[in-house]
């Protein structure tokens, strides 16, 4: 394992400083001409992502060109307004990597939610997809517990038996969480979607 995140560490800059633009090309079929999409880039510390710049839908169309000292990874955001209120939705974004793309990404939707989008050009959005769907079964699992608990009443902590027995599946699931992000990072060592795995 140490020596899979040594690789991994000595990758990341060397594909980053190959590209020296990028340009986001995206299309939501249902999203308003009148919306705007978000641009963000991290801070310095990586782990804060900031507003950079913004551009209008035009045709469900959008496009962002990206120069000169290119993170990793990049968010693009929608805020949505509620047709009952003026309060911004739940946040609506998604990561794009930048680190052994292309030079043209496309993000594509058939609906006028960003978040779920489908990332064409970059190996890393790629990988994640991958991620995520393989833990898709222990999700389902997952939503499986939470339905148990709560059918259980606002006194379930109170059933000691059940509480023990819902832990011990709790417990074997996260177990299952942690094995396949080890089995992807051992199979996807050039990944910078592993790495990420690595820190969380």
């Amino acid at each position: 394992m140490r020596k899979i995140i040594v690789i991994l560490i000595c990758l990341m800059p060397l594909a980053i400083m190959a590209q020296k633009s990028v340009t986001i090309q995206g299309m939501l079929t249902k999203l308003n001409d009148s919306a705007k999409i978000y641009l963000l880039y991290p801070d310095t510390t990586g782990l804060v992502f900031k507003i950079v710049d913004s551009t209008f839908v035009i045709n469900n169309q959008f496009s962002f060109k990206l120069k000169n000292n290119l993170p990793v990874k990049v968010f693009l955001r929608i805020y949505h307004k509620s047709l009952t209120s003026s309060q911004v939705e739940a946040r609506d974004e998604l990561p794009v990597y930048l680190i052994s793309s292309n030079p043209f990404i496309q993000v594509l939707s058939n609906t006028d939610h960003i978040k779920g989008a489908v990332v064409i050009g970059s190996k890393n959005n790629d990988d994640c997809v991958k991620y995520l769907n393989m833990l898709k079964p222990l999700e389902k699992e997952s939503q499986r517990l939470l339905a148990k608990y709560k059918a259980k009443g606002p006194d379930a902590n109170k059933y000691t038996t059940f509480m023990k027995a819902l832990i011990r599946e709790r417990d074997i699931q996260n177990k299952g969480f942690l094995d396949l992000a080890l089995q992807f990072i051992r199979s996807n060592y050039d990944s910078y979607c592993a790495l990420e795995l690595l820190y969380t």
